[in-house]
């Protein structure tokens, strides 16, 4: 009796020519920083109302105004009209636009917490947590992710970024 074996081979990477990889990187370091210009927009939005869950519908609120505006001249400028056909969004996992829910549980975590800890351990925190559950989720290459393998160098990275979560609540 003989056994076969398969293993599944991680997914290639896509590649960004280095002059494109050099702006994704300067996008994600402006939006990063200016995560912590939310929290501060938050907790003063806190201080001023004193109710946690009106701050955060505000919040909600005024975002989806943001990205309704961002819309309307997306598709009065673009080229392309292209919009989802019912089938694509029949298709569509019933979970996928969980993610506003799961935005609204972070939004409130910055409301409630951020002034008691601080925007530096508070944000190195939530990396902390992002990048412990993003690199399972890479390692089992759930949600339309490509597969990433878990190795010693990104369990390190990880590390770091918790020896630094508690650095930043230390110093």
């Amino acid at each position: 009796m003989t056994t076969t074996t398969t293993t599944t081979e991680p997914e290639p990477r896509t590649t960004l020519p280095r002059s494109a990889l050099a702006l994704v990187f300067v996008f994600l370091l402006v939006g990063g920083a200016l995560r912590s210009v939310e929290a501060g927009c938050q907790n003063t939005l806190k201080l001023a109302l004193d109710n946690v869950w009106l701050c955060g519908v505000i919040s909600y609120a005024v975002a989806l105004t943001g990205v309704g505006v961002i819309l309307i001249v997306s598709l009065v400028f673009s080229s392309t009209r292209q919009l989802p056909t019912r089938a694509a969004i029949a298709a569509m996992p019933k979970w996928a636009p969980l993610g506003g829910l799961t935005g609204g549980a972070a939004i409130f975590a910055m409301i409630t917490v951020a002034s008691s800890v601080g925007i530096g351990t508070f944000n190195a925190l939530i990396i902390g947590g992002q990048m412990f559950l993003a690199t399972a989720m890479d390692h089992y290459g759930v949600m339309g992710f490509p597969r990433r393998r878990i190795n010693a160098k990104r369990i390190g990275a990880c590390a770091m970024i918790i020896v630094g979560s508690y650095l930043m609540a230390k110093y």
